[in-house]
């Protein structure tokens, strides 16, 4: 799941309790269980919410709709 929004550089929105963090994931390390966005480290276990705010491309073949995407700890909300 990581892996396309950091392949597509999208923008997201990332809710850990009552911060939001806003930009481009650029690394997942599986291994430890971390996120990298804006250069600062998430472990993902804490994330409540991440809000995809720049759809994907038209050529990306990627469906998305016109609203803001969610997904939560089990996926989209």
């Amino acid at each position: 799941m990581f892996e396309m929004l950091i392949n597509h550089k999208t923008e997201v929105s990332i809710r850990i309790g009552k911060d939001n963090i806003q930009g481009v994931i650029t690394h997942y390390y599986q291994q430890f269980q971390l996120l990298k966005i804006s250069n600062v480290l998430i472990p993902i276990e804490l994330i409540e919410q991440i809000e995809v705010l720049e759809p994907a491309s038209s050529t990306a073949g990627i469906p998305l709709e016109n609203q803001p995407q969610r997904l939560g700890a089990h996926g989209r909300v």
